[in-house]
This record gives structure tokens, sequence and C-alpha cells, in this order.
């Protein structure tokens, strides 16, 4: 299981370099600095996982979470003309084809395993990646099924 184990304040300011040791050694998240653009990425698949959804179905999703006690890590991910979350959670677990069927109709995603993403920098940048929701010390990451158990809940309910 994948827990953060410290805070993320302070880091508003630090190189990239400093950015992914704390994500790495701080957090247990593997982390590595990308060459071409000084970001830190992060490698989903073996400890950690994501799904990526629109920023209103996010919202609804994250709210389920909350009422199961439960947190995740959230970025937001600004495109052109739309915003996507990505929730961070435990690696990912087998799942049924009606599973994928129902996440591919509300449009959520996810990547394979090994792929990268980038990692906001603590804080806020302007139009750029951000936290919506920042790692916090000691709280655990949702499991695969009980964000992929929310989307559909969420999704049956509204759609």
């Amino acid at each position: 299981m994948t827990t953060a184990t410290t805070t993320c304040t302070g880091q508003r300011d630090a190189t990239p370099r400093v950015l992914s040791w704390h994500q790495a050694e701080l957090l247990s998240w593997p982390t590595a600095i990308n060459p071409d653009t000084g970001g830190v990425r992060l490698r989903l698949g073996e400890s950690i996982d994501a799904l990526v959804m629109r920023a209103g179905l996010g919202g609804e999703v994250n709210h389920e979470l909350t009422w199961a006690m439960m947190r995740a890590p959230i970025i937001v991910v600004p495109r052109p003309k739309v915003v996507d979350w990505v929730f961070l959670t435990q690696p990912r677990t087998p799942m049924r084809q009606s599973t994928v069927n129902d996440l591919m109709t509300a449009q959520v995603g996810w990547y394979r395993e090994g792929d990268t993403i980038e990692l906001p920098v603590f804080g806020t940048a302007e139009g750029g990646l951000s936290w919506l929701q920042q790692p916090e010390p000691g709280v655990e990451l949702p499991g695969w099924g009980a964000v992929v158990g929310a989307v559909r809940r969420t999704f049956t309910r509204t759609w």
C-alpha cells in the first residue's frame, strides 16, 4: 500500500531534483526528472496508478470518495477546452469487461503500466498543472477499485 509519509509544505520554490527526491524518498513514489523539461515524472503501474476524467465527473467522484472517508491526491490538467482531473490510486486491479465498458462510456481513462505523468509543483502554477488535493502525510492512497466504484456509482446516478 502506498502512503504519504511527510508534509509537502515549503516545496513551492524547490528545484526539480529536490522535488523528485521529496516524492521518491519521502512519499515512496517512483519519480524521475524529465531531462527535456526539468519536471518531475511519476512512473505508474507498480506501486501507484491513476485514473483520468473530466473535471465535472471528477468533482462528483471526489465527493463520493469523501463520503466514504477516502481521499485521493488529484492533479488538475488544464487543456484547451476542458479540464481533466487525475486521481492517484493504489495499483490497478483486474476489471471485468462490464467495468471497462462503464468507464469508457463515462469517458474515464487510465494509463498503461510503465507510463509516466508529470507531477505539479506543490502550490499553484498559473495556467499549468496543479494539485487540487495534495498528498498528505499518513494518508493512504485509495484503492483502484474504490475509485472505479465511485466512478460507476456517480455515473449511474447522474446519467
